[in-house]
């Protein structure tokens, strides 16, 4: 009676302390995504540093430098190739709109008309506030991008020393909560982790499969199209309908109807072959889940947590089945 009183005091102590990490994140949900961000990137980062470490021989200290050189000097030309692929495609567009050949014959003359009716009744004053709103948006979101660098280099540099002063915590008269926090929260990040590899795995097979597309059609600033894609293909859904624009503008200007057409079956083949069968079939692989509750589980994700939920709605379910000893994930 007595050890099956201990066992449920300690798991009952196990959700207690579940729950004051639940209290914690409910309480700094804005930063969340810096957390979240910081979190992967030291992952990736210290996986990597490992990786180059027994290549290299180096000290662990200049492996992870070395990483996030190599990170950083990619970052640096994709912006630079990105920069020259957006500034073609809004001269392409700029170019598009204002050329009247396409749309003063037949159904597109039409088309135009409509466009042109609804543009007219457009409140300027409301598309410039909403201009605004959005590029405050993006430069909320790139300014947490850098943060959660910078966060994840200084973590991963220090991350023996920190480890070291983390365990006074263990060692002080609270030892037995920061011990149960610590495995929760190391034991969660684990699989965060190792579910993001997948997802960067499957990520970097569609760039590959819409890059030999794009090949196929000849298409211009292909490296820049690549980095684009690869970058978007990173953002669950959004992504693939912001990629659709740049690459169905320049599908019109290189080709015709026809080549547009091919881009958009391409788009919809690649997101529905991701979709429903990548990222449920190499998930499964990694969490031993039937496709269908992967499946039921991002739909639900998404509407709970909206875009993060593509991305954490997984582990978060993993996670759960692991800690309640339903399902043990292997890491």
């Amino acid at each position: 009676m007595n050890i099956f009183s201990s066992f449920q005091n300690r798991r009952f102590y196990r959700y207690f302390v579940l729950s004051v990490i639940i209290l914690l994140i409910v309480l700094l949900k804005q930063f969340m995504t810096l957390l979240l961000l910081t979190i992967i990137f030291s992952y990736l980062a210290m996986n990597a540093g490992k990786r180059v470490q027994r290549v290299t021989r180096l000290s662990r200290s200049l492996s992870i430098a070395l990483v996030y050189i190599i990170v950083m000097a990619f970052i640096i030309w994709a912006v630079e190739h990105g920069a020259n692929t957006v500034a073609h495609q809004v001269k392409s567009m700029i170019h598009l709109a204002t050329d009247s050949s396409w749309h003063t014959t037949g159904i597109f003359k039409e088309v135009y008309k409509n466009i042109q009716q609804y543009s007219n009744s457009l409140n300027t004053e409301q598309l410039i506030s909403k201009g605004f709103t959005q590029l405050n948006q993006v430069g909320h979101v790139l300014y947490e991008l850098i943060l959660a660098l910078l966060f994840s280099f200084i973590f991963s540099m220090t991350y023996p020393q920190l480890r070291s002063w983390s365990m006074t915590f263990i060692h002080s008269p609270y030892k037995r909560f920061f011990g149960e926090f610590y495995i929760i929260v190391h034991r969660f990040i684990i699989i965060l982790g190792r579910l993001f590899e997948v997802q960067l795995m499957i990520c970097v097979i569609n760039t590959i499969a819409m890059v030999i597309v794009l090949t196929f059609l000849n298409f211009p600033y292909l490296i820049g199209f690549a980095i684009l894609i690869f970058i978007l293909g990173l953002i669950p859904v959004v992504g693939v309908l912001i990629s659709l624009v740049p690459l169905t503008v320049t599908a019109f200007i290189i080709g015709d109807w026809h080549t547009v057409l091919v881009i958009l079956v391409a788009v919809a083949v690649i997101h529905f072959m991701e979709s429903y069968f990548l990222h449920p079939h190499f998930m499964s692989q990694r969490t031993h889940m039937p496709i269908l509750v992967i499946l039921l589980n991002l739909i639900i994700m998404e509407k709970v947590f909206g875009v993060w939920g593509l991305i954490i709605g997984l582990p978060i379910l993993t996670f759960l089945l692991d800690f309640f000893r339903i399902q043990k994930f292997k890491a």
